[in-house]
């Protein structure tokens, strides 16, 4: 009797089609291809978002490279500067341009603890937009 059984359920399993799962497969594959880019190019429930530089009508701010060399010397646009007269020069930039931002380029041999300190006097100087770059003893 228990082989009947199992006989009759390796029958059933034979007979299971596989035709109606790739039918909803290649559905579902033939929507997400379609709806993709039409959410890509134009989501209308979004509403549009316009620049900050375009709608406040301003310039954008001129930017200021600060490099820092292996042996901790630091130039601000071009300039040798001492390093305690960094704050001072930092700060002198941010009240007479407010948008001034700020190019660290520190030498790739320098620890994360240097650049931390780095971004540290940048910040207590009031400078809000600062880029990282990384570079070697090449000009």
């Amino acid at each position: 009797m228990k082989r009947i059984s199992n006989q009759r359920q390796l029958r059933l399993i034979q007979e299971i089609s596989i035709t109606p799962f790739m039918d909803v497969v290649l559905v579902l594959l033939f929507v997400f291809v379609l709806a993709g880019p039409l959410l890509k190019t134009h989501p209308s429930w979004l509403p549009e978002a316009k620049p900050a530089a375009s709608a406040a009508g301003t310039t954008p701010a001129e930017t200021v490279t600060l490099r820092v060399n292996h042996d901790l010397s630091v130039t601000l646009d071009g300039a040798m500067l001492a390093r305690a007269a960094l704050p001072f020069n930092l700060k002198q930039i941010a009240a007479k341009a407010p948008g001034t931002g700020v190019e660290v380029r520190m030498h790739r041999d320098l620890s994360v603890q240097q650049l931390v300190e780095i971004m540290r006097v940048l910040e207590e100087a009031g400078i809000q937009k600062t880029a990282v770059t990384t570079h070697t003893d090449e000009p």
